[in-house]
């Protein structure tokens, strides 16, 4: 049984950059000493839990980010490899949105393989993908042509397969958060570590798959009469679009409204846990009914377009107006080919450009079925066409109010990744009055009124229905054709914000003569050929029976001669074609330009016939970037260098001749490289270096060289003898709007890090660069007349005895029975080579059965030897003696030396860590010329830590520096009973966290800050263990109408810690919300969410029930704990925190967890965060009975805390605690422990 941990909160080719992010592209005991600070609190509202609180996500690889908010509301987060400990990582903020893309990672979303919005940690918790909300991480694959030939779909281990999406080569597919190491090992091979680390070949995914994308949320994108239109004016000629079939896929529908009874020929739900198209949102019906509602319920006032067209009803988005891209690629998969659909209207999008999912699919089924896909462009302004809009056969329709202006908040283009012509033209959609669904809460009546493209999109879809009726033998591209030529003319914009114009059904239907809807001449990169020109065609179609003359004439705001035509004028023969081109000068187009304009054809009234949307864009001026790498020793380094500039994060790859080559715009870069080179201790020692440089003006093709050989060591000189048990190196760089970070741990394979010195400091933006170190006491030093060796040590069971010992040393080859055998090891060091068939396991156990006291292990390999097989999280793993491994060099001199003759070597143990150093240092501005410190006693804080756990046997601690809100770290081992001084440096601040691996975890309620030369006290594991809350992960908020709540049940002795027992399947964990006497929601979790409650002010009672069962602790083994409170739901802006009082306790304990039969107990009740009543005396019943008797004991003020004394009989052997405490709001606690702790 284990506890899983629960965490604090491609290659690019030369001459390309793939860009990443782009806006274009501690435990306190009762009475320390002297306490580390708590940050104090600040403000009295939490963010809402979609927006703030605490959020896990687990990421396509496994990993796991937690964003939490500490008391004072700064935001602390933290990365957790699957296995519980952390390689490294990048993080970029741009846009305002987080990425954290771990190392392994980085490589694939740099070829394109893997879409970035994968690693959008802001994006993933705002769509509800969060560990809490999401079991599933929904992913859309895209196949290999191979595969997409196989009859069954190819599933990826640690995923099943939702549904087929044959339109984009794909399905949708579902990842187990719990099995995605697995799901990322299959998907990426084996070898996806050392690729990411080593820059290898360009990657490639495995098991049929091409590409993964996140399978994103879409949301409802939310009239203006249909006269505005011209609708009427067609209705008057007959024309309904009688029996034309117009699907819409958007939130279900009102089938019982009304304007929409005996509309619908079909229907169907995509949404898997709605199976019912009953529309409970409301915006499906509204479209529904702007385009065939029938105006029943308003004597025919309030019709759709086209009350004549049959509605096919595809529902793909849930009753709060939001679903996923493979719901909506599958309602269309319906439309187009089950339901054949002549005109689909969608009111709805996402994120995405025109290569997307969702636009890959509208444009292959239109090709396929010729069906018109009318899909709104989006209601984010400019710059914002989302997807499926931005598909190139998509109908994307803007929104105008009833004056023809402009919507403000109405997408433009141009399209993201090309600047492609988008929207082609708007319609109605400000105020729209349409059908209300009788089964949305709030409103009343039979109509009500919408904004935003949602509402112009099915004037559209009306329109082109009123269009196919005329000519029911057009095709998709035709309708597209004619609605955009017939367009009313909006002058004021530009195509790129209102396409042609506002839709003009009217015109369209009688129009006999149309032209291509775009000719779009291309984004151009830079440079342009001198001369160089784009050529593209426009057609011109006259469906009528005479000939027609049109002036044609380019109106755009362009340089002069950059659009030419190659006729003026034409004419259109009766039912038939004409053609002509449309060249585009580029040498007199300015860089970083694009340009939108239209071809207008006029007749001889000077009545504008068509209309055809036009536009170029050109790339800015472009320089290579070019990156050489060395190591240590001078030699070529692969890897992949880290590329930042203002809003832009991507990689180069460096093959394996060091070299990589970026093509990037004019303009400031800087970037880094971690690469594995040549440690301290010798040729084939490990140390992890960071190569990096800042502001290179990219203003002409530039090298940039990162010179190994011109490293130095970055070390942290302290007081005492110590090892490194834990280095981090950090850098980050950031400019007004964005920001790029990179933390790296190397393991304990690495002796060393190391840093290249940038010179002078940035004065453009920040850079920090810096190291952190735990440093500690060496568990065992060896070394000769000579020197000390680097050693990695896994203690025995029983270790020697502190002191230092001369040891003679034996060379026993790879250390067999039979190798011992042959000599006399008896009281000796062992050393032994690694061996591939001999594992140290086996050669501790055999050198321990000759008598040997200790065991050498010399590598074969590169860096230094893991000494034993074992974890941090695994089980622990006695060794029979005290085993030592040597890297390769140093190991090697030592067997020579003993081929040539005796060796007597020096050896020290310290059978316990007595003391460690938690060190960090952070330069700003460049990396120094000597990134090296030494720690002065001064500058140092002291904790005296202290394990209390019940039983021996082995913990995990790790304190973790917050540095710019990211904690970082990785848990090591600890004994579960012990004494340990700490020192830790006191200008940073911290978050620490302990486990008993199987059993509960136990974290810092807030973050802390230590004082230098001054000492506080942790205590881990210990009495008195109850529920305790905290603002990092554990704050009790209510958000509206729902109450999120949090209970750990173990935290343990003194203020300072949250505890839980995730994974401890032996304890029972219950709680229980109750209004009066009804339970409103139970659960078993150490977590309970209760929705649905009443929006006035009410009491509530909270009862959490934490009983031990089979867990074997002595103490606390059952706590019952009420919380009375009163709630009212709260505004969309922020939450809440309950007014839950918090009880703590002090007691002095010995190792065995019992107290002096007169020793003083403390109790403390505080509020949390956010929270500000008053709290009173609490009252004290202690029982030395289990509960069968009670005594009052009287509680003595002493400043915030009180205090009672014991009075415990002989025959006693437990205390049993309950306590009551209120605030001056009248909410109230009530604790009862059971053998809170033992007695002595």
């Amino acid at each position: 049984m284990s506890i899983v941990p629960t965490p604090r909160l491609g290659p690019i080719a030369l001459g390309a950059v793939a860009a990443l992010v782009i806006g274009v592209i501690p435990a306190i005991a009762a009475a320390p000493a002297d306490p580390p600070d708590l940050v104090p609190p600040v403000g009295a509202a939490s963010q809402p839990p979609a927006s703030g609180g605490t959020h896990t996500v687990t990421l396509i690889t496994g990993d796991k980010v937690t964003m939490g908010t500490a008391a004072d509301g700064t935001v602390v987060r933290s990365v957790e490899s699957p296995n519980g400990t952390t390689a490294g990582f990048h993080r970029a903020v741009i846009d305002g949105s987080t990425y954290v893309y771990p190392d392994a990672a980085l490589p694939y979303v740099g070829a394109g393989l893997l879409d970035k919005q994968l690693f959008n940690v802001t994006r993933l918790i705002a769509d509800g993908y969060d560990d809490a909300h999401a079991e599933r991480l929904p992913l859309i694959v895209r196949y290999t042509d191979a595969a997409a030939k196989l009859r069954t779909a190819p599933n990826v281990a640690g995923s099943t397969v939702v549904r087929r999406l044959e339109s984009m080569q794909g399905a949708a597919v579902a990842q187990k958060r719990d099995k995605a190491p697995a799901f990322w090992s299959a998907l990426t091979g084996a070898s996806a570590a050392a690729k990411a680390r080593h820059g290898s070949a360009r990657p490639t995914l495995a098991g049929g798959i091409a590409k993964v994308w996140l399978d994103g949320k879409v949301k409802a994108d939310l009239a203006e009469s249909t006269a505005q239109i011209g609708a009427q004016q067609v209705w008057a000629d007959g024309n309904t679009a009688k029996g034309v079939k117009v699907a819409v896929l958007d939130t279900g529908v009102d089938t019982e409204h009304p304007d929409l009874v005996g509309q619908i020929d079909a229907s169907t739900s995509f949404v898997p846990y709605e199976e019912d198209i009953a529309d409970f949102n409301g915006h499906g019906t509204h479209v529904a009914s702007t385009i065939a509602g029938t105006g029943s319920a308003s004597d025919g006032k309030e019709r759709g377009v086209a009350p004549g067209a049959r509605l096919e009803i595809g529902k793909v988005l849930d009753s709060e107006g939001g679903g996923q891209e493979s719901w909506i690629i599958a309602g269309m998969e319906w439309a187009a080919r089950d339901a054949q659909a002549k005109v689909i209207s969608m009111s709805l999008g996402g994120g995405g450009n025109s290569t997307d999912p969702m636009s890959a699919a509208v444009d292959r089924l239109s090709a396929e079925t010729g069906a018109l896909f009318v899909v709104a462009a989006g209601n984010g302004g400019p710059r914002s066409i989302s997807s499926p809009g931005a598909a190139d056969s998509a109908l994307t329709v803007g929104a105008v109010d009833a004056a023809d202006k402009l919507a403000e908040f109405s997408s433009q283009g141009p399209r993201d990744g090309d600047a492609g012509l988008k929207p082609e033209l708007t319609a109605p959609g400000v105020d729209i009055l349409a059908a209300r669904s009788h089964y949305r809460r709030g409103g009343s009546g039979y109509y009500t009124t919408m904004s935003g493209t949602s509402m112009a999109t099915p004037h559209v879809a009306g329109a082109a229905a009123l269009l196919a009726a005329t000519h029911p033998d057009w095709s998709g591209p035709q309708l597209k054709e004619a609605l955009v030529s017939s367009t009313k003319a909006t002058d004021s914009y530009t195509p790129y914000e209102a396409g042609s114009g506002r839709l003009d059904a009217s015109a369209a239907v009688h129009a006999s003569v149309f032209a291509t809807a775009s000719a779009f001449s291309g984004l151009h990169t830079w440079p342009a050929k001198p001369g160089e020109t784009d050529v593209r065609k426009v057609t011109y179609t006259n469906v009528g029976d005479a000939p027609v003359s049109l002036d044609l004439a380019i109106d755009a705001d362009a340089p002069a001669g950059l659009f030419t035509l190659s006729d003026d004028r034409i004419t259109i023969p009766a039912h038939d074609t004409t053609s002509v081109t449309l060249t585009a000068a580029l040498d007199l187009l300015p860089g970083d330009r694009q340009i939108s304009g239209m071809v207008t054809g006029s007749d001889s009234a000077k009545v504008v016939r068509a209309r055809t949307l036009i536009g170029v864009a050109k790339e800015g001026r472009r320089q290579n970037l070019t990156v050489v790498a060395k190591d240590r020793s001078g030699k070529p380094l692969s890897g992949r260098v880290v590329l930042t500039a203002e809003n832009l994060f991507t990689t180069i790859e460096l093959d394996e001749s060091g070299t990589g080559t970026g093509r990037l715009p004019v303009g400031s870069y800087s970037g880094w490289l971690t690469a594995d080179v040549r440690g301290a201790n010798g040729p084939h020692s490990l140390g992890m270096a960071l190569l990096s440089f800042n502001d290179v003006q990219l203003d002409q093709d530039r090298t940039v060289t990162l010179d190994g050989r011109k490293t130095r060591q970055i070390l942290a000189h302290v007081p005492q003898q110590t090892t490194a048990v834990a280095p981090r190196l950090d850098v980050h760089r950031s400019f007004t709007d964005s920001l790029v970070e990179s933390s790296m741990l190397p393991n304990e394979t690495y002796d060393s890090i190391w840093a290249l010195p940038t010179g002078k400091k940035v004065t453009d933006g920040e850079f920090e660069f810096g190291a952190r170190f735990r440093l500690e006491e060496p568990a065992l030093t060896a070394g000769t007349k000579s020197g000390t060796y680097d050693l990695l040590v896994k203690r025995a069971a029983k270790p020697p005895a502190a002191g230092t010992r001369k040891l003679t040393a034996v060379f026993v080859g790879e250390g067999t029975a039979t190798d011992l055998a042959a000599k006399n090891v008896r009281g000796k060091a062992v050393v032994v080579r690694r061996s591939d068939t001999v594992a140290v396991e086996e050669q501790a156990k055999a050198a321990a059965a000759a008598g040997a006291q200790m065991l050498l292990v010399v590598n074969d390999g590169i860096g230094r030897l893991r000494a034993w097989d074992e974890t941090p999280w695994g089980p622990e793993s006695p060794a029979p003696l005290t085993v030592a491994t040597l890297n390769t060099d140093q190991g090697g001199d030592l067997i020579e030396s003993l081929q040539r003759g005796g060796v007597e070597l020096k050896v020290t143990s310290h059978p316990t860590t007595d003391y460690l150093y938690d060190v960090v240092r952070h330069w700003s501005g460049a990396v120094p010329a000597d990134p090296t410190w030494r720690v002065k006693p001064s500058d140092l804080a002291r904790v005296d830590v202290s394990f209390r756990n019940y039983r021996p046997g082995k913990a995990l601690e790790y304190r973790s520096d917050v540095w710019r809100g990211w904690a970082v770290g990785n848990q090591l081992t600890a004994p579960a009973q012990g004494e340990r001084t700490d020192w830790v440096t006191s200008d940073a601040d911290w978050l620490d966290d302990a486990f008993i691996v199987g059993e509960t975890g136990q974290h810092s309620i807030d973050v802390l800050r230590y004082r230098a030369g001054k000492t506080a006290k942790s205590s881990w594991f210990g009495p008195i263990q109850r529920p305790r809350m905290g603002p990092i992960g554990y704050q009790p908020v209510r958000y509206l109408d729902t109450v999120y709540i949090p209970a750990p049940g173990w935290g343990d002795s003194g203020s300072g810690h949250v505890g839980e027992a995730h994974g401890n399947f032996d304890v029972k964990d219950w709680m229980a919300l109750y209004q009066g006497d009804r339970q409103l929601n139970w659960g078993n979790a150490e977590f309970l969410p209760v929705p649905g409650l009443a929006a006035e002010r009410l009491p509530y009672r909270l009862v959490v029930d934490n009983d031990r069962a089979a867990w074997t602790n002595p103490y606390s083994t059952h706590t019952l704990t009420e919380w009375n409170f009163t709630s009212a739901a709260t505004g969309a802006d922020s939450a809440e925190s309950l007014p839950l009082i918090q009880l703590d306790y002090g007691v002095d304990t010995d190792k065995a967890g019992r107290a002096d039969r007169r020793a003083e107990l403390t109790v403390a009740a505080s509020r949390l965060p956010g929270t500000t009543a008053s709290i009173r005396k609490p009252s004290l019943e202690v029982s030395y009975d289990d509960g069968a008797t009670w005594q009052r004991s009287e509680l003595n003020r002493d400043g915030g805390t009180w205090r009672a004394a014991l009075k415990a009989p002989k025959s006693a052997h437990f205390v049993t605690l309950r306590v009551t405490a209120r605030d001056s709001a009248d909410n109230s606690v009530s604790q009862t422990i059971t053998r809170a702790f033992g007695l002595r």
